[in-house]
């Protein structure tokens, strides 16, 4: 019989807990790494939140500072950097949840850092494509670091922002109201084109389309139908061409400020034309937004006509001084001496769109041109002197003149300025402006020597700057004749090819339902029958606000005035900083430039 020896069993209870407890020592390891994972990230996390609280608490410095500056940029100026870096210009920290001490750039505690470059003139950003401006760039730095957190997570915030100014003739166009345009025939508009509120533009047909050939925007909407209160234009809509199709046209733009005013409402803006406020300093940056203030030459009259004539010089003392009449004439027969001026009279003639006789001081620009030169003590020359060398210099000949008419406007009159013999201005430029409305009658700043001449459209090349501002604007062909009366039919007022060489400032009548505004189209009024004439316009239109005065509505055609045949243009010149018309008002803007954080 065969014995066999046992065969010894494996001890499986113990290999199980082997494996138990590697498996357990794997878990233990993997969870103390999550744990650890999970702190750390926890931690990581924590301090990107508290970091991102810095920042923002950073940030809220910067926007305060942002804010007071932009105030006072579009009020009048910027103040001193002290003014912005001190405590004042932090944000109230009452129920926030964690405590931020702010310092500036140095360390010192509850201050901020503000600097404010130099002022000049620069190519303006996208926004402002092929727009050039006069600002500085302002550099606003704060640091901002949580108090009682364990931690010392400061945060640096940094903005640049760019704030200055546009000169308005920089426009093509420019409307702070609703810009209506809906041409009967073919137009090219070769320049920048803002509104303030909405854009109305069509053309008249496929083969006679509008042509954009430059950036359109719109503070509010841009339509290609007529406004809704144009009964004119009723069944037009498109045939708009944009030759730039890049976020071309553009609504909801920026808004753009004049420096008048709290907002860029019309009846308010209209004031920039009037006579300044009681108080204000004509030196001041606000003071400086009104013409009157940078004219040169202010001519003025009585309510019963007398004229009066002032040199203001903000450099001299006294600021004005009044200037004797530069004519004696003395009648042997009567005995008598009349003494007056040589470039300013008083005027009257009718205007069939107002159906009402219109009371003019008339600018003769020939004589006053004249008069410059003129070196006797009666003469010019003494005020172009006191704006060009010493002490008083201007930095510039005499080339604004600020007319007030004190007609009073009734049913029957109203009060004006007129301008002749323009086709040759003074040599640094001209520009007229007044509250009234103003009429121009013949060609305007077309010769630099009465040689050579600028008179079609796109040629600016013997010209000098040059604006009108008024409450609208009229022109008269050389044919024009004081004569007319109310019984003068259109077909006896026929005009002559006239060419207009000059920014214009004007008002206008809005569309409101029952008549049409008459468009950019009808921008320069006109009396007279221009059929198969040439109206030639070199420069830039820009309304601001509604007319006072000049207040009879778009008529049509064939009573008034018959159109012309417009060759109208921007003049490319007041792109550049030298070349623009003197007294130019200018927008206020401003656009971010640089924001960056760090730690």
């Amino acid at each position: 019989m065969n014995l066999l020896s046992p065969v010894p069993r494996r001890k499986r209870k113990g290999y199980a807990l082997i494996v138990t407890l590697a498996f357990l020592s794997v878990a233990l390891i993997m969870y103390a790494s999550m744990m650890n994972w999970v702190s750390t990230n926890a931690k990581v996390t924590k301090r990107n939140v508290l970091f991102n609280q810095s920042q923002a608490a950073a940030e809220s410095t910067t926007e305060i500072i942002v804010g007071t500056m932009m105030r006072d940029f579009f009020y009048q100026s910027l103040n001193p950097v002290s003014a912005y870096a001190s405590s004042t210009n932090l944000p109230v920290q009452a129920n926030w949840p964690i405590t931020f001490q702010f310092s500036d750039t140095n360390g010192l505690t509850n201050a901020s850092t503000v600097n404010i470059g130099p002022t000049n003139w620069t190519t303006l950003p996208s926004q402002f494509s092929g727009l050039q401006g006069l600002g500085a760039f302002c550099d606003i730095y704060s640091c901002a670091t949580p108090l009682n957190v364990g931690e010392n997570l400061s945060a640096t915030i940094h903005q640049q922002i760019w704030f200055g100014s546009i000169p308005i003739f920089q426009f093509a166009i420019f409307y702070n109201m609703d810009l209506e345009i809906n041409p009967g025939a073919s137009m090219n508009i070769n320049g920048r084109v803002h509104s303030n509120n909405n854009i109305y533009a069509t053309g008249s047909g496929s083969g006679t389309p509008l042509i954009f050939s430059d950036i359109v925007d719109a503070a509010q909407q841009f339509y290609s139908t007529p406004s809704p209160l144009d009964p004119q234009n009723t069944a037009r809509s498109g045939n708009v061409v944009f030759s730039n199709t890049t976020n071309n046209p553009l609504s909801n733009a920026q808004a753009l400020s004049l420096p008048i005013g709290t907002n860029n409402n019309p009846a308010t803006v209209i004031g920039i034309l009037g006579l300044p406020p009681a108080g204000t300093d004509p030196a001041s940056p606000s003071g400086q937004a009104y013409p009157y203030n940078q004219a040169d030459i202010i001519v003025s009259n009585s309510a019963t006509g007398t004229l009066s004539v002032f040199y203001q010089n903000l450099n001299n003392i006294p600021t004005q001084i009044p200037v004797p009449m530069d004519v004696t004439n003395i009648n042997i027969v009567a005995h008598t001496t009349n003494t007056y001026y040589s470039f300013a009279t008083n005027v009257a003639f009718f205007d069939y769109r107002e159906t009402n006789t219109v009371k003019a001081v008339q600018l003769d620009v020939t004589k006053f041109r004249q008069w410059l030169t003129n070196t006797t003590a009666s003469g010019g020359s003494t005020y172009q002197n006191l704006n060009t060398t010493g002490s008083t210099s201007e930095g510039h000949g005499v080339n604004g003149v600020y007319v007030y008419n004190s007609i009073p406007h009734t049913i029957s009159q109203m009060p004006a300025v007129r301008v002749v013999n323009g086709a040759q201005l003074p040599p640094y430029g001209l520009t007229v402006a007044t509250p009234f409305p103003i009429y121009v009658k013949g060609n305007y700043n077309t010769t630099q020597n009465g040689t050579t001449f600028s008179t079609a459209m796109g040629d600016t090349t013997n010209t000098y700057p040059a604006a009108l501002m008024g409450d609208s604007i009229t022109i008269l062909s050389a044919n024009w004749s004081d004569a007319n009366t109310t019984n003068t039919s259109i077909s006896s007022r026929n005009a002559t090819a006239t060419t207009i060489n000059a920014a214009c400032l004007e008002g206008i009548i809005p569309s409101n339902g029952a008549h049409y505004s008459g468009g950019v189209e009808n921008f320069l009024r006109l009396l007279e029958s221009w059929s198969g004439v040439t109206l030639t316009y070199n420069g830039s239109i820009v309304v601001l606000f509604q007319s006072q005065y000049a207040v009879s509505p778009w008529p049509g055609t064939g009573y008034v005035y018959n159109p012309a045949t417009r060759q109208w243009a921007f003049d490319t010149n007041f792109k550049i900083q030298s070349k623009l018309p003197p007294m130019t008002p200018q927008l206020r803007a401003f656009y971010r430039n640089i924001w960056s954080g760090s730690q």
